[in-house]
């Protein structure tokens, strides 16, 4: 049995399509279920800290435009600068109402996970102010979200 890769190119030499021995393919399949079946507590772990603020959390979503999520007992700033975005403050305002956060001295504490938007919205969120979420959150090799390939557009 032929188990080499081959690829169909058109009249360019560009390829189009690929050609996979089945075995190939099924361990591909089953990894791709694998991947998607994966918890949050097995996801990469990112952090960030800010004064006095420590959270953690994950990206959730394609790595063009992810969300993030951040875990339980992460902590925020509870201080906000004048440039902050009045829907970060808002933001606060409502998550402090339902009990998502709550201040404990001069910051707030997450009682359970809440997935933002972008990973730039939790990042404002914990700071305080304005950061840019793909390089304040880091993973525990250092790398930020830009450097691990998240908010790149996807060259189709």
């Amino acid at each position: 049995m032929n188990k080499q890769v081959q690829f169909i190119v058109d009249a360019n030499g560009v390829r189009q399509a690929v050609v996979l021995p089945i075995d190939l393919y099924n361990e591909l399949v089953s990894i791709k279920k694998e991947i998607k079946a994966l918890k949050p507590a097995q996801q990469e772990s990112y952090h960030f800290e800010s004064k006095n603020a420590v959270a953690k959390g994950y990206p959730k979503g394609p790595l063009d435009k992810p969300a993030f999520v951040v875990l339980r007992d992460s902590t925020a700033n509870n201080s906000n600068v004048g440039s902050l975005r009045p829907s970060i403050k808002q933001l606060r305002e409502a998550l402090l109402a339902e009990g998502t956060v709550v201040k404990q001295g001069n910051q707030l504490k997450f009682t359970k996970e809440y997935e933002f938007a972008s990973p730039s919205m939790a990042a404002c969120f914990v700071a305080g102010n304005a950061r840019s979420g793909l390089d304040a959150w880091s993973n525990d090799a250092g790398f930020t979200l830009k450097q691990s390939g998240y908010g790149k557009k996807s060259s189709s």
